[in-house]
């Protein structure tokens, strides 16, 4: 640790800014000035008396006292500034604190974003406080109305505390408006009895969830409340809600958005997106390390995802462009899964050229658009049970190269609890089953995913 010679008139100046903040007259040795620095709290203690400069002029101390001692004056501004020594007593008298209650939302260093009513700035999930903005209990007539709106792409996450909800507050429109990178939000009850709720959540494009032990949502209203919340998931049966989902949906249980965090029954697999165009589904988070990786992300087992913007191959343009997805394989640990459903995943990946593994897959409901528009020529379903499936809307549409189906000789679909209108929607003529019926326009309903044979027709060659 290194050592160096200070004027003791330095030591003496921060001493005395912590005694005046303070309004003491306590006498700090070097290493607990930090320590002082970080307990002020706007409060004046009335007694402060001003020490005078040590006949001592000079001293040697470590560099630890004076970097614990700004990033003290650091952690009380949230300012980044890095301060010499003779800076620090200047600093220090020109703190300011928050007092008086308020609805505050501060910004903690780990990307939280706390929401609570305190008669101080005070965080009580124990971040660091880098920013504090006070909240209008009138509500926003936009988003770029918001005292916060600056920080809008800093936070990860939100945090309400229970002291919101005695405010009685009802206009919550636009609060969280365009948290993009914002993954979850909990203490969501503390905001029951809102209501209005005018895109609250619009274009949340990384929200996963909303936690709530409670809520009503009795008198609310809210239009475009969750409009582009693409990977937002409900707890209870993996609702999610579409561009123009309002105020109804925000609700726990069957077709509500909110997942209680005591009841919450959805499960995740991952996927990994590889330089070389391979996409890996897997219950395994760690990607390969060996592998050059593009993108990663989870995705919900049970969500019932309505379009993109859910997987990792969904950016706009660049290397993360569904368009570079050129194969996909679902590992073998995707047998876990007991309950899944693939709406989309693979939708309009025009260059996917080749699916492997779906004998590792059990349990597969939905289907819904799963593999409209791809490339590949043939698809194997040999190993996939195909008896819990009850949505085929759309799966196969647009797949213009689609040629042969394979499936095991038991193959089966469900006799009853099964939709999929469209399912070999525009494949252009392609698909041929194994007793020889070709593709046609008026044979695209989902019946046709079946085995082929003289007294029933479809698209699958028995192998």
């Amino acid at each position: 640790m290194a050592v160096g010679t200070v004027s003791t008139r330095i030591l003496t100046d921060i001493a005395n800014a912590i005694r005046y903040q303070a309004g003491v007259a306590t006498l700090y040795k070097p290493r607990e000035m930090a320590a002082a620095v970080s307990a002020l709290d706007g409060t004046d203690a009335g007694d402060y008396q001003e020490q005078p400069y040590m006949q001592l002029e000079s001293g040697v101390l470590p560099e630890s006292v004076f970097s614990d001692i700004a990033s003290a004056i650091r952690g009380q501004n949230g300012e980044s500034t890095l301060y010499a020594p003779g800076d620090m007593a200047a600093a220090i008298l020109a703190l300011e604190w928050d007092v008086g209650y308020r609805i505050r939302a501060l910004l903690l260093d780990d990307g939280t974003l706390e929401i609570n009513y305190y008669e101080r700035r005070t965080s009580v999930t124990g971040g660091r406080i880098v920013q504090v903005f006070e909240i209008d209990p009138a509500g926003y007539s936009s988003a770029s109305a918001r005292s916060y709106d600056s920080i809008k792409l800093l936070v990860k996450k939100v945090y309400i505390d229970s002291t919101i909800a005695g405010l009685g507050l009802t206009n919550c429109n636009y609060w969280f408006n365009v948290f993009s990178n914002c993954t979850e939000v909990r203490g969501f009850e503390n905001l029951s009895g809102m209501t209005s709720t005018n895109q609250m959540f619009t274009s949340c494009s990384s929200l996963e969830t909303i936690y709530a032990t409670s809520f009503s949502n009795s008198g609310l209203s809210g239009s475009l409340m969750f409009n582009s919340c693409n990977r937002l998931v409900g707890g209870t049966d993996g609702f999610v809600p579409s561009t123009t989902s309002g105020a109804s949906v925000c609700k726990l249980g069957t077709g509500g958005v909110l997942t209680d965090p005591n009841d919450d029954r959805r499960t995740w697999f991952w996927v990994h997106f590889y330089a070389d165009g391979e996409g890996v589904l897997t219950a395994t988070r760690t990607p390969d390390a060996t592998r050059e990786l593009v993108a990663s992300g989870r995705i919900c087992a049970i969500g019932k995802y309505v379009g993109l913007g859910f997987t990792p191959w969904d950016g706009v343009a660049g290397a993360t462009h569904r368009q570079n997805l050129t194969s996909a394989t679902f590992a073998a640990d995707m047998a876990a899964f007991s309950y899944l459903n693939l709406n989309f995943l693979f939708y309009s990946c025009t260059s996917l050229a080749s699916i492997s593994g779906l004998g590792n897959l059990s349990g597969v409901r939905s289907m819904r658009y799963m593999f409209s528009s791809c490339s590949f020529t043939t698809i194997d379903f040999r190993g996939f049970d195909p008896s819990t499936l009850t949505d085929l809307f759309y799966t196969f549409s647009g797949c213009s190269h689609l040629t042969t189906i394979y499936a095991d000789s038991t193959w089966a679909l469900p006799s009853s609890g099964i939709t999929g209108s469209q399912c070999f929607y525009s494949c252009s003529t392609s698909p041929v089953g194994g007793n020889g019926t070709a593709w046609a326009s008026n044979k695209t309903a989902y019946t046709y995913f079946r085995i082929d044979t003289a007294s029933t027709p479809g698209y699958i060659t028995a192998a």
